[in-house]
C-alpha cells in the first residue's frame, strides 16, 4: 500500500535484533531442529511428521506473516500450531504474554508453523485461492481451522525471528490451504471490510473506537482488508505493526494537547522478559522521546519529538518508539492529563528477540504502577541513576528532551 514503505526496519534497528538465542546467536545457518532447545522440546515429534506426510490439520490462532523480501512480490501465509495442549487463543494475544516465563513463551511461539505462497501484493483485490484463505482466516475474531498442504522438500526446520513480529516456528511452501470452518468475523469489521470506498485510516480509527484492538488491526491491514478498495495491497508485517501504531496515535495527540498539564514529574516501572522500562512524565507539554539502552552492545538508541511532531521516520529505534508512544498517550488520554514522556527502556544480556509487542505491553504495565513523584528533573535523575544498567549519562548523552528541560528549569 502506498505511504507504508516509510515504515520499513532501519538499519540500527535490524543490528540490534540480531542479539538472540545463547545457542545460535540468531543466525540462521547456525540453528536447527537438533540444536534449538525450544524446537527439540516443543515440536519435535509433530515436525517428524509432517515430514513423512506433508498434510496438517489444525487450528490457525489465527495469525498472518507477510515478508517484504522480493517486495512488491512477497511471501504471505498463515500459522498452524502443530501442539494440542497450547490454548490457540493465547497464541496471538501479546497482553497475556508478559507474565509467561520467556522459555515458556519461546516454546509456545515456535510451535506454530507458517504456510507460505509467493503473491503479489496487489493480490489482495483479486486473490488467488490460497491469499483468498489467508485473508478469511486473518480475519477471523477466533482461531479457525485450515488444512494445509505442503509443497515437498520447502519445509524449513529454522526459528522465525523477525524485527517487529513475534517469533514462529518452522516455514514452507504450501500446495494448498482450505477452510475447515467458518471464520468468526465481528460485524464492525465485516462491514469495513466489505466497504470498498473507506479510506484505511478511517477504517482503523472506526474499528478501534468499536474495541478493536492494534493486534487485529495489524493482521486485517497486512492481509490487505482495508482502505478503499481499489487501493488494497498486502502489507508487510513488519510495516503494518508500525503504521497501524501511528494510525491510532495520531488522534490521541491533538487530543491530549487540549488537556490540562500534569503539575509534576511521575516516574512508572516495570520489568519483564529481561527488559526494564522506566517512564517519565514531565509537566509540559506534549513531547516524547524513546531512550533504548543495550546491555549487550552498551548502546543508547535515541529518537524524539517536539510539540509540533515528527515529520520523519525514527529511524534509530524504529518501530519499537512507535509502540511505546502509543502505550503513554492512551494512559494520558485515560487520564484526561497532558505531559510530556521520556522512556528509558533498557534490555538486558538476556534478552531473545520477540517482537515489538514487548516495547508495547511492558510500557503499558509500567503506567499501570503507582508511579514516583518528583518536584524537579533533578529528583528524577537522582532516583534513575542506581536502577539504569548502563548508567544514566550514557542516557542523558543521547537525549534531546532532557536538556530542553533541564533548560526550562534554569529559567524559571
Amino acid at each position: 500500500m502506498e505511504g507504508w514503505s516509510w515504515a520499513s526496519a532501519s538499519g540500527p534497528e535490524k543490528g540490534l535484533e540480531s542479539f538472540s538465542c545463547e545457542v545460535c546467536h540468531g543466525v540462521s545457518k547456525n540453528c536447527s531442529l537438533m540444536k534449538c532447545p525450544f524446537y527439540r522440546e516443543a515440536i519435535g515429534e509433530a515436525l517428524k511428521s509432517i515430514k513423512s506426510i506433508g498434510v496438517l490439520s489444525g487450528p490457525t490462532p489465527p495469525t498472518i506473516l507477510v515478508g517484504e523480501w522480493g517486495y512488491p512480490r512477497v511471501y504471505a501465509g498463515t500459522g498452524m500450531m502443530l501442539t494440542a495442549d497450547i490454548d490457540p487463543r493465547v497464541l496471538e494475544s501479546p497482553r497475556s504474554w508478559l507474565y509467561i516465563p520467556l522459555d515458556d513463551l519461546l516454546n509456545m511461539r515456535l510451535s506454530v508453523l507458517m504456510g507460505m505462497t509467493r503473491a503479489h501484493i496487489d493480490m489482495a483485490r483479486s486473490p488467488a485461492k490460497i491469499v483468498e484463505v489467508v485473508q478469511e482466516s486473518s480475519a477471523s475474531q477466533r482461531p479457525v481451522d485450515l488444512e494445509l498442504k505442503m509443497l515437498s522438500g520447502s519445509l524449513r526446520f529454522v526459528p522465525g525471528f523477525g524485527v517487529r513480529h513475534a517469533p514462529h516456528g518452522p516455514a514452507g511452501r504450501v500446495e494448498s490451504i482450505k477452510l475447515i470452518d467458518n471464520p468468526s468475523i465481528p460485524r464492525p469489521v465485516d462491514r469495513v471490510i466489505n466497504d470498498p470506498y473507506i479510506p484505511a485510516l478511517e477504517a482503523v480509527q472506526k474499528l478501534s473506537s468499536r474495541g478493536i484492538d492494534e493486534y487485529y488491526l495489524t493482521r486485517l491491514l497486512s492481509a490487505g482488508l482495508l482502505g478503499r478498495r481499489i487501493d488494497r495491497t498486502l502489507v508487510p508485517t513488519e510495516w503494518s505493526i508500525t503504521a497501524i501504531d501511528d494510525m491510532l496515535a495520531k488522534p490521541i495527540i491533538k487530543k491530549v494537547k487540549g488537556y490540562e498539564t500534569i503539575s509534576e514529574f511521575r516516574v512508572h516501572s516495570f520489568s519483564a522478559l529481561y527488559n526494564t522500562a522506566h517512564i517519565v512524565l514531565t509537566p509540559t507539554p506534549w513531547m516524547f522521546e524513546l531512550l533504548e539502552g543495550w546491555a549487550r552492545s552498551g548502546g543508547v538508541y535515541s529518537d524524539s519529538e517536539f510539540t509540533w511532531g515528527r515529520t520523519s521516520y525514527a529511524e534509530n529505534t524504529g518501530g519499537a518508539y512507535y509502540a511505546c508512544r502509543l502505550s503513554v498517550l492512551r494512559h494520558l488520554e485515560e487520564l484526561k492529563v497532558q505531559s510530556g514522556a521520556i522512556v528509558f527502556f533498557e534490555v538486558d544480556r538476556g534478552w531473545v528477540p520477540l517482537g515489538v509487542w514487548r516495547f508495547r505491553e511492558i510500557v503499558r504495565e509500567a503506567l499501570k504502577n503507582n508511579p514516583v513523584k518528583c518536584e524537579n528533573i533533578s529528583e528524577v535523575m537522582e532516583y534513575l541513576a542506581d536502577k539504569l544498567k548502563l548508567g544514566l549519562k550514557a542516557y542523558v548523552r543521547k537525549s534531546s528532551l532532557i536538556p530542553v528541560i533541564i533548560a526550562q528549569k534554569k529559567l524559571r
